[in-house]
Parts: C-alpha cells; sequence; structure tokens
C-alpha cells in the first residue's frame, strides 16, 4: 500500500510546425525550465539531465532533484520523458509522452499523456492532496507548453 499512481492524457493544438515543436519537446533545456516550479537543469554525461524543482505538498517541502531523461525519440513524430527523484526519505517517478500530428502547413496536434508514482513515506505525508495538486501541475505544464509554442505568433 506505500505506491500511489497518478495519470493524465489530453491533447491540443499549436501554431507550430511540427518540426520546431518537436524541436522544443525534445530538448531538456527548452523542455524543463516549463516544469511549474522549475528552478535549475543541469547536463549531465550521461545525456540525461538533473532537473531541480520546488515541491509544497502538504508537509512535503524542500527540492526535488528530478533525474529526467528523453526515453524515446521519433522525429518529428513523438518524444518521451522519464524522471525520477527523491524527496524526504520517498522515491517517486515521472513520465510524459508526446505525440505529434501535423494538422496544417504551421499547425500541430500535440496528444500528451503523464504520469507521476510516489512510493514509501510519501504516500502517507502527501496523501489525499496529491492528486488534485498533480492535475494542477500537470495543467501549469500544458499551459506553458501551449503558451511556449504559440508565443508570439
Amino acid at each position: 500500500g506505500c505506491l500511489m499512481a497518478i495519470e493524465f492524457s489530453g491533447d491540443f493544438v499549436v501554431k507550430t510546425p511540427q518540426k520546431e515543436a518537436f524541436a522544443v519537446l525534445s530538448d531538456a533545456a527548452r523542455f524543463s525550465p516549463m516544469l511549474p516550479t522549475y528552478q535549475s537543469c543541469e547536463a549531465c554525461d550521461d545525456g540525461t539531465s538533473n532537473v531541480a524543482v520546488k515541491v509544497g505538498v502538504g508537509k512535503i517541502r524542500g527540492t526535488a532533484i528530478v533525474n529526467l531523461a528523453l526515453v524515446d525519440r521519433q522525429p518529428p513524430k513523438s518524444a518521451t520523458w522519464a524522471g525520477k527523484g527523491k524527496i524526504l526519505g520517498g522515491a517517486f517517478t515521472l513520465g510524459a509522452g508526446f505525440d505529434l500530428d501535423e494538422v496544417g502547413p504551421s499547425e500541430t496536434q500535440i496528444r500528451w499523456n503523464g504520469n507521476v508514482t510516489i512510493f514509501g513515506r510519501l504516500t502517507s505525508l502527501a496523501g489525499g492532496v496529491l492528486q488534485p495538486i498533480a492535475r494542477k501541475q500537470i495543467d501549469e505544464l500544458i499551459g506553458a507548453i501551449r503558451a511556449a509554442l504559440d508565443g508570439g505568433r
């Protein structure tokens, strides 16, 4: 019972060519700053990135370092991220996948799915507040992606 998983998905259309949208969504340096409580991103030698995010859920306060890896990329069609991190003696994993379809000369439909799994002490600390907070964070992330890709057009 020390495991809690949350999944989300949705889709949206942006006024950005497919290649350009893919370039943003498959580059940690461009993608990670859109995470809602982003603080910093450091590239590692193995091609992954350590992303620092602020966490404030119930009794869980502090900075979590998420090791983010692009686990699958099929330019300019899809990008899939996987991350793992620790905070307050608990561990979590997260995933985000993006499928891109060209719907016009400079319009791209993005179908996305995201998941968060928390283990150990975090489940009791975060408890019932995790789901609405995760939902809000994911809405903010999707909002930031849409703004970045639709920006200035």
